[in-house]
């Protein structure tokens, strides 16, 4: 038998529709693979700010959060403590918040998670110095320090 003689296979719609649904869920799964991989972890932090000793409030408030496109840092000018503000900050980004109090007075600051779970404290070494508070955001879902 020659290659002529042989039969040809022949296409079907079922066949081809069959092809294209495999091809199509592939892709799929594919790009849903892909989207988990690159989607970041991101955590609800609260900075908290308070002073005594001196005016009620700071000189000025340095603050970082992760906005969506990058990690920004915020600066503020003079600021009435107690002064509390939430943010969102991207796994294995840096949490920062730096608090100069006025005056004589010494200052206080908190990071915490979810708004109660303390991770991060700090204090002015002195009057009229900053208060640091820093942490890095776990780059997991299990993970804090």
């Amino acid at each position: 038998m020659t290659d002529r003689d042989r039969p040809k296979p022949r296409i079907t719609r079922g066949g081809v529709l069959l092809t294209l649904t495999a091809v199509t869920a592939c892709g799929l799964m594919l790009f849903g693979a892909l989207q988990l991989k690159q989607a970041q972890i991101a955590w609800s932090l609260t900075y908290e700010a308070t002073s005594t000793g001196g005016p009620p409030h700071a000189d000025g408030v340095r603050y970082r959060h992760t906005p969506g496109d990058g990690q920004s840092e915020e600066r503020l000018g003079g600021t009435r403590l107690p002064w509390r503000k939430s943010v969102t900050v991207g796994g294995g980004e840096e949490a920062r918040v730096e608090v100069r109090p006025a005056g004589d007075g010494t200052a206080s600051c908190r990071i915490l998670l979810d708004g109660e779970r303390q991770v991060a404290a700090g204090r002015s070494p002195g009057p009229g110095k900053p208060a640091v508070c820093r942490v890095t955001a776990s780059d997991t879902s299990q993970k804090w320090p």
